[in-house]
């Protein structure tokens, strides 16, 4: 996996407008609109849909991505949290970070089962994780995005 493959840093925060304002001020990023939608994704003890809320910045790559705290999920704790890293093989990487001991914590799932994206696999002995985020599913949705749109 090559460092160009990276192209945004996730960021857990207990409420998006005041890290979107400090991260303003401190680094001079402006942002896309705030996306509020329910997300199903699948972890090792099983499946749960979560209300996500997220902004990402429109300088990038790589872009700054602040995801609002849910408690009870893999975005519990606050603070840095992933490096997404584009794909053309979520789940045969994945396996590859599990074979190379990056527990798989959470991902969206394709209509067969298998992980697709937004696979969230946690590095050891650090509290981060990467996020493998498919290529030919989020390309489209990240330019609609920078455009102005919307992610989904």
């Amino acid at each position: 996996m090559g460092s160009t493959r990276i192209y945004h840093v996730g960021i857990v925060v207990p409420a998006l407008e005041p890290a979107m304002a400090q991260f303003s001020a401190a680094a001079g990023v402006t942002w896309g609109r705030v996306q509020r939608f329910p997300a199903e994704f699948a972890s090792p003890s099983g499946t749960r849909t979560y209300d996500q809320t997220f902004v990402l910045s429109l300088e990038g790559p790589p872009y700054i991505e602040l995801l609002v705290q849910v408690p009870g999920s893999v975005w519990e704790r606050t603070g840095l949290h992933h490096l997404g890293m584009w794909s053309d093989d979520v789940p045969g990487e994945s396996a590859d970070l599990e074979e190379r001991g990056c527990a798989w914590q959470a991902a969206i799932l394709d209509g067969t089962g298998r992980r697709a994206g937004g696979c969230y696999h946690h590095l050891p002995d650090l509290d981060v994780r990467v996020e493998l985020v498919s290529r030919s599913g989020s390309a489209p949705r990240l330019a609609r995005y920078l455009a102005g749109g919307d992610y989904r």
